[in-house]
């Protein structure tokens, strides 16, 4: 019964819809340019659709699922599109409310998957119930609630501690040292959303905040951070936006506007509706107008991080340090669809930086096709790029994404050490170590005795890897197994095979100085918190090196933001 009528109300949508008696007026509204028959176009199609899934839903020789197979719909309509146009459900709703207002009720703890559990992956912030009951970064959540975890994803292990402020839930942990789980009972509590993970002093009168995110409060949060070191003497400051996916857009303008005047213009929007085209600039005088900023972004830094590095970089306001961004340029609106809760995030405009450059990196539609008067045929000449210019009249690349004043290719990673980190080798090690070494100095070194506790630790944990050319040599060999070769190219096969298995030999002896500042980074946080571990990265990071370099020598500073032949 509950199935027919989701199945009635279904229907009826769709026949409203095909009707015609909102879509065109909305239309009309919403958008600039329409094509003359685009109305009618629309109605067709939606009609068409309806009768599709009318037909199939009724007809079909096995009993369809009605709401699933509209969604189906729904989503392959929308894979035609740019990967950011989506169908939200009701839970993936609560992760961008909590984005949107900057807190929630919970207790206060960020998780991940370790081993298959989940796991408290930082020191549990400060104030909130989970820092209170003394819970440690380490700890394994195997029950909430009585309920156990272990089959559960992070985001559903998330929504149960969760929950209505003033409301208790019970965990059982377990703990590296402790025999026994460990039982809490933790009253909910207003979490608010930290976005600023380390605010602080590099080197002397050198300061440094790290943004993880652009939540609601991210703009106060960098204020309120900067207006502390300042009072502490800072002089010049490094804004950390690397592996920031982005977040709000009024969030970019407000941590852009701590760096430029009132009045300059941040970013601005173009797109297809009639709201689309907006200016957005900083309403307020800064806090740290005119003293040297450096920036730090890497290929992981997005949308938001773009917003606020590439009007930096516009505006000459600071040095840009380290990898070119990601290139995400595109404005979502979310569109309210049902009462339970779920939405359609739809792409709606593109953003543009104050010299014009467009943040979006090109051919960003997965079907061309779709796209009216969309150029399908691929042009194979080369075309010159578009140069745009600082207010300083310097150079600037506008293919997408916000090139660094100063390049810093980021390290290769292998695959011993992509395969450390993934299995929380580091983690785990650290966790222990930490635990039977508690009084371990800021000063302590990664030693011969602890590369060989930690040589020990993986061969107890049975830790194994493929490397790349592994996987490809496995490939080959199926191939070499179906065509059933023989005789010398079996032979070389072989012997190719043995000297790939003599080369990793040797990775870890290669790769002993990441293992070493990996090590340390990750004991430091187990001992003395996020603090203690980004603090132990800026003795050998090459941006934060040469951020200080920057700033320690001014002549430097000011001729990259005042060159007009620079790039």
């Amino acid at each position: 019964m509950k199935n027919k009528q989701r199945y009635l109300s279904l229907i009826l949508i769709i026949i409203l819809v095909a009707s015609g008696t909102f879509l065109g007026g909305w239309i009309a509204n919403e958008t600039k340019t329409p094509k003359p028959d685009y109305y009618f176009e629309i109605e067709k199609n939606i009609a068409l659709f309806g009768k599709v899934y009318e037909e199939v839903t009724k007809l079909y020789v096995e009993e369809i699922d009605p709401e699933k197979f509209m969604k189906a719909g729904i989503d392959g309509m929308l894979r035609t599109l740019d990967p950011y146009t989506m169908f939200i459900e009701q839970e993936g709703n609560k992760e961008l409310r909590i984005m949107t207002s900057g807190k929630y009720g919970g207790v206060g703890m960020r998780i991940a998957k370790r081993d298959g559990w989940a796991t408290v992956v930082d020191p549990p912030f400060e104030g909130t119930p989970s820092a209170r009951a003394g819970i440690r970064e380490g700890d394994r959540i195997i029950e909430v609630d009585g309920k156990s975890t272990e089959k559960l994803t992070i985001t559903e292990t998330a929504q149960h501690l969760r929950g209505k402020i003033g409301t208790e839930v019970n965990i059982k942990m377990s703990r590296i040292g402790e025999a026994n789980p460990l039982e809490f009972r933790l009253i909910r509590a207003e979490i608010k959303v930290s976005d600023v993970s380390y605010a602080g002093f590099i080197q002397d009168k050198i300061g440094y905040v790290r943004l993880g995110q652009f939540s609601r409060y991210a703009g106060k949060q960098v204020h309120d951070s900067i207006a502390v070191l300042k009072d502490q003497g800072m002089e010049s400051l490094i804004l950390d936006l690397r592996g920031n996916p982005g977040g709000l857009l009024e969030s970019a303008v407000q941590v852009a506007s701590s760096f430029v005047n009132k009045g300059d213009l941040v970013v601005y929007t173009k797109g297809r509706g009639s709201n689309s085209d907006k200016e957005y600039r900083s309403q307020v005088q800064p806090i740290w107008a005119d003293k040297p900023l450096v920036v730090l972004v890497d290929g992981y830094s997005a949308s938001a991080s773009e917003i606020v590095s590439g009007a930096i970089q516009d505006l000459d306001r600071g040095v840009i340090i380290g990898s070119p961004t990601f290139g995400k340029g595109l404005v979502q609106t979310v569109i309210p669809l049902t009462r339970d809760g779920n939405s359609l995030k739809i792409t709606s405009a593109k953003y543009y930086i104050p010299s014009g450059r467009l943040i979006q990196k090109p051919d960003f539609i997965r079907k061309k096709d779709i796209i009216w008067d969309y150029e399908s045929k691929e042009d194979t000449t080369k075309k010159e790029e578009q140069v745009y210019f600082t207010v300083a009249k310097r150079k600037v690349k506008g293919s997408g994404g916000i090139t660094p004043d100063i390049n810093i290719e980021s390290p290769k990673i292998s695959s011993l050490v992509i395969n450390l980190i993934m299995k929380s080798m580091f983690f785990n090690f650290a966790l222990e170590y930490a635990s039977n070494n508690g009084n371990l100095e800021k000063d302590f070194v990664i030693d011969e005795k602890l590369i060989s506790e930690f040589k020990d630790f993986l061969k107890d944990k049975n830790f194994t890897y493929k490397t790349e050319a592994e996987n490809h040599i496995a490939a080959l060999e199926k191939v070499i197994e179906k065509e059933k070769y023989s005789g010398d190219i079996l032979t070389s096969f072989n012997n190719f095979k043995k000297n790939v298995e003599s080369v990793k030999k040797n990775d870890f002896e290669r790769d002993l100085e990441l293992i070493k500042r990996r090590l340390r980074a990750e004991i430091a946080a187990k001992l003395w918190g996020t603090k203690g571990k980004y603090e132990s990265e800026f003795k050998w990071m090459p941006e934060i090196k040469k951020a200080i370099e920057v700033l320690t020598k001014q002549e430097e500073y000011l001729s990259l933001l005042n060159s007009a032949d620079s790039k």
